[in-house]
């Protein structure tokens, strides 16, 4: 008579259970997204529905959702109430001169500090991230004051206020920020390029245009985005130094359209996503080298 054998368990690795938890971790984790993204679209539909509505559906006791007929007048409306075409080429303009101006000159200072030696370039650097925690209300009196000072020789005024220089000369002189994170992109460029370069007689200008710059385009294209988005969004700066209206950017229009037209939602409404349609197609056509220069540059140390 033969002894029963033992029953064979299964290993914990052909246990389906685990398999099943990660799947159902991973679905949970993707309706968390899905959920979220919804609430983040929220708005921006509440937004394009106003706009298509009546004064009278968007103050009706009972809200509608969506419009009973869609007034697409309201967009027209809206571009010729006041200058909006100027406001948009202005918009461009000066988000285009920053962009530029930032890439340039913050390539050069993160080149200097990550690839050049020289005397107290570690202290220098330290005081240039030292500005990051300055706000940016306590610098705005003097620059005022200093742009009201400076000559301007094709001002009504005499000087800088009420004209567009101010809004974006200073991209041109660097900033913290995008030196800060082209250095430190830079950085994790392998230094035995440099040196070869340098071997084969290579200036630190041929280095800097023909080595580091081509290797650094997902960080340029991170910073030329962020500032694009900084000076289309910028409020403050345009009121503050701008007088004539034919020279407002599309913030300072709806500010202005707002005062003007009290109470016309569904056309500020309109001009708001006017605003913001920019932004997204350039999100959407620079989103891979924008996700990849954030990955590649925030961890460097």
């Amino acid at each position: 008579m033969t002894a029963p054998t033992a029953p064979v368990l299964p290993s914990p690795s052909q246990s389906p259970w685990p398999r099943r938890l990660r799947t159902t971790r991973r679905a949970l984790f993707i309706g968390v997204l899905i959920l979220g993204g919804i609430l983040m679209m929220v708005p921006f539909f509440w937004m394009i529905t106003t706009s298509l509505k009546t004064r009278a559906e968007v103050f009706a006791v009972s809200p509608t959702i969506l419009p009973t007929q869609p007034r697409w007048e309201n967009y027209a409306e809206m571009w010729n109430a006041l200058p909006f075409a100027a406001f948009f080429v202005n918009s461009v303009k000066l988000a285009a001169l920053n962009t530029i101006g930032q890439v340039i000159s913050c390539s050069m200072a993160a080149y200097a500090f990550a690839v050049l030696r020289f005397r107290f370039r570690g202290p220098l650097f330290g005081l240039l991230l030292a500005t990051l925690i300055i706000p940016f209300q306590v610098v705005l009196v003097p620059n005022f004051i200093l742009y009201r000072m400076l000559p301007h020789p094709f001002s009504t005024s005499g000087n800088w206020i009420g004209t567009q220089e101010p809004l974006w000369v200073g991209a041109f002189l660097g900033g913290a920020f995008g030196t800060f994170l082209l250095r430190q992109f830079f950085l994790s460029i392998p230094r035995e390029l440099a040196d070869a370069a340098r071997v084969d007689g290579a200036n630190p200008w041929q280095i800097y245009r023909r080595i580091y710059l081509p290797l650094a385009k997902p960080a340029l294209a991170t910073l030329a985005i962020f500032t694009f988005m900084w000076t289309w969004n910028d409020f403050i700066n345009p009121i503050i130094y701008l007088r004539d209206v034919n020279s407002f950017t599309l913030t300072a229009g709806l500010s202005l359209f707002q005062g003007q037209f009290v109470g016309k939602w569904p056309l500020l409404m309109a001009g708001a996503l006017v605003s913001v349609i920019p932004m997204i197609i350039l999100f959407i056509i620079a989103q891979r080298q924008f996700v990849r220069g954030i990955a590649m540059t925030g961890i460097k140390g």
